[in-house]
């Protein structure tokens, strides 16, 4: 038998072998620190023949992604979609001969965008726990990755809205500026979506894999964008053209954002994971949340404040929409991963 030991081939590896190989492979600079921080290793088979790759491990929170990732969605919504509200509303409102909300607005939007966008950031480095993960994603990115996708989305996005500030403030380059502006709308919806992308590569959370998430995503940035706005409006006095056009955006997106809510909970899931999350939201831990906070609250109270037209109407349909995203994005975070607690 130790004969035979010997002389064969050695079948398995041990933790040194497998920390040699993922030293020298090339194409990939990985430390041993960073191999056994690795959020389940590598593969011996995989180290040594040179297919290790770069990933992004998540810290153990218990729920990994709590607070932070509902509000980072939800000020995300804010910074993309208040853009892209007043540049949709510059677009049809200049076409009939109306220039006020473009020398009035576009610069007071876009500044409140970068804010919320820095917020994003800010809060999506807290949940990442130390700024230099942030750093590590961008400097060293694994391009399949929508974490990295979406990092770089936040980045351009931002270096835009501070191009566009700096044009209006110093007068620059103003030929240049409408290009600006399309790029910022294009950026402002990659921002407001990917996401979506970002929690579907979550496979184990079935709840996640909803082919409308994107579009839930979008009509929150439209419906956020409008009300933080209307809400502008207490400051900067808003005319008439302006008033109906924020109050015709978020009648569509409110309309739109219940019925994408309907098609997420009531379109027949094919995993019993997925059927679990829909009960636990409208009937178990979340239903008082998701009945009362998102569809009383957050969108049949606005929608009939918006009817109504009193004075103070609009501002407080805005308030209550801003509130009802806040709980929606809590629990659609939060409630595919408690059923991984149980």
């Amino acid at each position: 038998v130790g004969h035979f030991a010997k002389n064969t081939e050695k079948l398995a590896f041990d933790a040194p072998d497998i920390v040699a190989a993922a030293l020298t492979t090339s194409g990939t600079a990985t430390t041993n620190k960073e191999l056994k921080n690795m959020n389940g290793g590598f593969k011996s088979v995989d180290v040594l023949m040179g297919k290790n790759r770069r990933v992004y491990d998540a810290p153990a929170k218990g729920i990994l992604w709590g607070w932070e990732v509902s509000g980072y969605v939800w000020t995300k919504a804010i910074a993309a979609g208040t853009f892209l509200v007043a540049f949709l509303g510059e677009l049809i409102l200049d076409a009939n001969n109306n220039s006020t909300f473009a020398d009035s607005w576009m610069p007071a939007a876009t500044l409140v965008s970068l804010l919320f966008l820095a917020l994003t950031g800010a809060l999506l480095v807290k949940d990442l726990d130390q700024p230099k993960r942030f750093l590590y994603v961008l400097f060293r990115p694994q391009w399949k990755s929508w974490l990295v996708k979406g990092g770089y989305a936040i980045t351009v996005y931002g270096g835009i809205l501070t191009l566009m500030l700096a044009a209006w403030f110093f007068g620059w380059f103003p030929n240049f500026l409408p290009v600006l502006k399309w790029l910022g709308g294009l950026a402002a919806i990659i921002t407001a979506v990917y996401t979506a992308f970002l929690f579907a590569q979550a496979k184990g959370r079935d709840f996640w894999q909803s082919p409308s998430l994107a579009l839930h995503m979008l009509v929150h940035s439209f419906m956020a964008g409008a009300a933080v706005l209307a809400l502008a409006g207490l400051a900067i006095a808003f005319d008439d053209s302006v008033v109906s056009f924020v109050k015709n955006t978020l009648f569509l997106s409110l309309g739109l954002n219940l019925l994408t809510i309907l098609f997420e909970i009531a379109t027949p899931h094919p995993t019993a994971d997925a059927k679990t999350v829909v009960s636990m939201i409208t009937r178990g831990r979340y239903k008082n949340s998701f009945w009362w906070g998102v569809i009383i609250v957050g969108n049949l109270v606005p929608v009939i404040l918006l009817l109504a037209g009193f004075a103070g109407a609009l501002p407080l349909a805005s308030i209550l929409i801003l509130a009802g995203i806040f709980i929606t994005e809590k629990i659609w975070v939060e409630a595919p991963q408690r059923i991984q607690l149980s």
